[in-house]
């Protein structure tokens, strides 16, 4: 496709990078682009700080070496301002703004040469040419594209950019068009100004020319131009002058030369009126009369009449005679309509405008404010005004300057333009205004101020929004830094979250096959321990060593699975106020005599839903840990609390959902944590002990317990200064379901007659199980997987329990006892593993009725599982 901008023609691929190509079709012409951009007056203006502040910003942020405020005229490319370049402007024909003019969208090339509509561009293929660009549109009101905010590189950016540099770019171009707007704003409004004061001295020259008028009213009627008339009262004799003719075209030697000629020709409107109004005169005291009315022509026509006569009187005071004129007034009446017109034009104009016309008149101490003036000082529109509201009216700051343009436009050395600026203090309301005023006095002919005009606007939303742009001019650039900061900080916070869910896939991998060779081992070892005799005492000794041994190795094998958030959980509905008291002799133990241990149980406190065990186990490892901190002794605290946490505060710890919890915080007087200890606390298998005296899982089973049960835990410590780690468990809100306590009992047994299917594809672990329950007394038959065991359920019917591993190859536990449940509808189940992967276990809880072992168990445990299965 083909694009032109004025004569400079650009050819595009119908295949080209959507990302960098031209609009299909443009929405505007360019006559109206560059009359939009003419509109604002900015070509060819000087260097203005607000805009190298724009380039500056954007350079530093894509770290460029070139920045431009760009305007594209029909001929030229402009910059405003510039960074890198060292000159103002350049040819159209070189421009890569004008692409994203014509694109009409914000543009991107991550490399200029390898785009087939800059391949010939100069700037682009010379050796130090131009690579890449990222361009934002320039927009005006009315949606054309004037130019843009861009930045260059010499060196191609294969990536392109991100999106926080490219919200970066467009809010510069929003700044800078708020810039162009402003000014624009400001030029309008002078311009106004212009046209209101050209507009006043309109009024003033057509007052001037009325009060011509008036005089030359007066200067007629003292001549003989006007109908003079004079009425005999005795006689009822009227005497009319030749300007009856001239002015009204009735000869006078025509008319009847009475006092009713005269009453009949007046309107029949107004004649009761006027006939009534000369009567009272004459018949009264008064000297004068006079009154308006419409006079019938000799033409038809009525003319408007201000008839006036003075009164002659006798000695008695009888009226004998009356000598007046009448005053034409259809000339006057149409001055004065158009004085009106002329004024309502005024008035319109500068309501639209917002803008208040204002005269003080300095002689007679007389100030004019129409209602918009009055406004602007917080006065009703009804309420007078004088000179004395104005100067209170000011605000105290700006009473100083305000005062003085006000008098040097009066005074007539001076005669200075009055322009300023102030803030006023409503007189009714109290409201702080901001106003903007222009005048000028006006002098006689002896030099005296006589009258002082203008005009006046409100301009307070003007000023807060300059005075918001410079607050957005003054800290962009730390707004910029502090999004920067903060996604940076997101980004570690992820960062280190997935490299724990990482960390916890590989230790549960490892746990489950430990638990496996774990199994075989604690297993044969039980079996062979019970076959020893009270005689071999050497031999016993060795076996409950290596028990021993093998244990530790199943603990150390729980903590994997607890951090990684595999352990299977039984939860149950918890009162910590009840839980810590009740390890108070056990955490006495523990730490020793040296350790001082306090409880803050709070009033009222929630109930949580864990894994009571758990819960005990991750309280006992953090009391070990503080006492460890503190080997010459201390205090050790443990608190609790109901908290919320707040959505800002979730925003800020990744995976931590806003709610309500319960907070056990475990508190130390000891050594301390310094920020990098802090950061590595929770990894497996890191420590600050010596060795020998920590593995390194304790805290990371407390963090893979707390996660796993939907909470979240923090530390807060400073070397030297202790230790506070809290963890938040969710809150509970239900009924309580109680557990019913296992009574310790003898080592259960079973009957040659209960059969159980034993179902695992380890051989050692499968021949252990084989041999504890045959040790057990139970009937046995052995499977090695899913297909083996389902054959041998279909031809044994007696076949009481299904005993079987979870983790299996092709089909595991779970489908296997889904299967047998449905082809044995009251068969039981007993599931085992060392490493659920969710078959039985959600969210780290037993799925409810499902019956689950773990790996590694004794003969003790598996005898009594076993027996509670059955008897269920």
């Amino acid at each position: 496709m083909l694009e032109r901008l004025d004569g400079i023609e650009f050819m595009m691929s119908s295949d080209t990078d959507p990302n960098i190509g031209l609009a299909p079709a443009l929405a505007w012409s360019e006559a109206d682009r560059v009359a939009a951009l003419e509109g604002y007056a900015i070509l060819d203006t000087p260097v203005e700080a607000e805009f190298d502040d724009v380039v500056r910003l954007a350079a530093e942020t894509f770290a460029a070496p070139i920045a431009v405020v760009n305007l594209v005229s029909n001929d030229r490319q402009w910059f405003k301002a510039e960074v890198g370049i060292g000159a103002r402007e350049l040819p159209l024909d070189v421009s890569i703004c004008a692409h994203a003019i014509l694109q009409n969208d914000f543009l991107v090339v991550p490399d200029t040469r390898k785009d087939p509509r800059l391949d010939c561009n100069p700037l682009v293929t010379a050796d130090d040419g131009l690579r890449f660009y990222a361009g934002a549109i320039l927009r005006s009101a009315a949606g054309l594209p004037i130019g843009t905010v861009c930045v260059l590189d010499r060196e191609a950016r294969p990536d392109g950019i991100t999106a926080h540099q490219r919200l970066v770019l467009e809010v510069l171009a929003r700044q800078v068009m708020t810039q162009l707007e402003l000014r624009k704003s400001l030029v309008e409004q002078k311009l106004l100004a212009a046209d209101l004061r050209a507009e006043v001295l309109q009024r003033a020259d057509a007052e001037t020319a009325l009060r011509g008028v008036e005089e030359r009213y007066r200067l007629v009627s003292r001549a003989t131009n006007d109908a003079v008339w004079d009425w005999d009262f005795a006689t009822d004799y009227v005497i009319w002058n030749e300007a009856l003719e001239a002015a009204h075209g009735h000869r006078p030697d025509a008319v009847k030369p009475t006092g009713a000629w005269w009453i009949a020709h007046i309107h029949p409107d107004d004649r009761a009126r006027v006939d009534a109004s000369i009567h009272a005169a004459i018949d009264g005291s008064a000297a004068s009369w006079s009154d308006e009315y419409r006079f019938l022509q000799a033409n038809g026509d009525y003319a408007a009449i201000l008839d006036r006569g003075h009164i002659i009187r006798d000695d008695a005071g009888k009226a004998v005679r009356m000598i007046g004129a009448m005053l034409d007034l259809t000339e006057r009446q149409r001055t004065r309509a158009i004085l009106t017109i002329n004024e309502e034009r005024l008035r319109l104009a500068t309501d639209a405008a917002e803008v208040g016309f204002w005269d003080v008149d300095i002689v007679n101490d007389v100030l004019i404010w129409p209602p918009i003036v009055k406004e602007m000082f917080g006065i009703s529109p009804d309420v007078p005004v004088s000179m004395a509201d104005f100067y209170a009216g000011i605000h105290p700051d700006d009473q100083a300057a305000t005062f003085e343009a006000f008098s040097g436009a009066c005074d007539p050395a001076r005669r200075a333009l009055y322009d300023v600026d102030y803030r006023t203090v409503g007189k009714e309301d109290g409201k702080i205004r901001w106003v903007a005023a222009k005048g000028r006095g006006i002098f006689d002919g002896e030099g005296n101020c006589v009258r002082v005009v203008g005009t006046a606007i409100d301009v307070t939303a003007r000023k807060y929004d300059e005075a918001e742009l410079r607050e957005l001019n003054d800290h962009l650039e730390r707004r910029v830094a502090e999004a920067i900061g903060e996604r940076e900080k997101i980004e570690e916070a992820l960062r280190q979250s997935q490299k724990m869910e990482a960390v916890g896939q590989l230790t549960g991998g490892i746990a489950h096959d430990f638990n496996n060779m774990l199994a075989v081992i604690i297993g044969s070892l039980d079996l062979l321990g019970r076959r020893l005799g009270d005689d071999n005492e050497r031999e016993r000794r060795y076996v409950d060593a290596a028990a021993e041994a093998s244990q530790r190795a199943a603990v150390l094998t729980q903590r994997l699975l607890a951090f990684s958030r595999q352990q299977p959980l039984n939860p149950e509905v918890l009162d910590p106020n009840k839980l810590v008291p009740g390890m108070s002799e056990l955490l006495s133990h523990t730490l020793g005599a040296e350790i001082r241990q306090e409880t803050v149980l709070a009033a009222g406190l929630w109930r949580t839903h864990a894994d009571r065990n758990q819960l005990e186990n991750a309280i006992l490892n953090l009391a070990v840990n503080a006492r460890d901190a503190m080997p010459d002794g201390g205090r050790l605290t443990i608190e609790t609390q109901n908290t919320h946490i707040d959505e800002r505060y979730a925003a800020s710890n990744i995976g931590v959902p806003h709610g309500q919890y319960v907070m056990i915080a475990i508190s130390d007087t000891g050594a301390g944590m310094s920020p990098d200890v802090i950061a590595k606390a929770f990894d497996p298998f890191f420590t600050t002990k010596s060795v020998g005296k920590g593995t390194g899982l304790g805290l990371s089973q407390v963090y893979g317990f707390v996660k796993q049960s939907g909470g979240h835990v923090k530390i807060y410590s400073e070397a030297g200064e202790g230790t506070t780690i809290k963890i938040y468990l969710p809150r509970f809100v239900g009924q309580d379901v109680s557990t019913a306590e296992e009574k310790t009992r003898d080592l259960p047994r079973g009957e040659r007659r209960e059969l159980i299917l034993v179902v695992e594809d380890e051989p050692a672990v499968r021949q252990f199980s084989v041999d504890a329950l045959t040790e057990l007394g139970y009937g046995v038959i052995e499977a090695d997987g899913a297909v083996a065991a389902l054959r041998l359920l279909d031809s044994d019917p007696e076949i009481a329990l299904l005993f079987t591993d979870i983790v299996m190859p092709d089909i595991n536990g779970r489908k296997l006892a889904d299967e047998a449940l449905r082809r044995r509808p009251g068969l039981k189940v007993l599931y085992t593993t060392g490493y659920t992967r969710n078959a039985v276990v959600h969210n780290g809880v037993v799925d409810p009725g499902v019956e689950l072992i773990s790996k590694p168990f004794t003969v003790e445990q598996l005898a009594t599982k076993i027996r509670s299965v059955l008897e269920a």
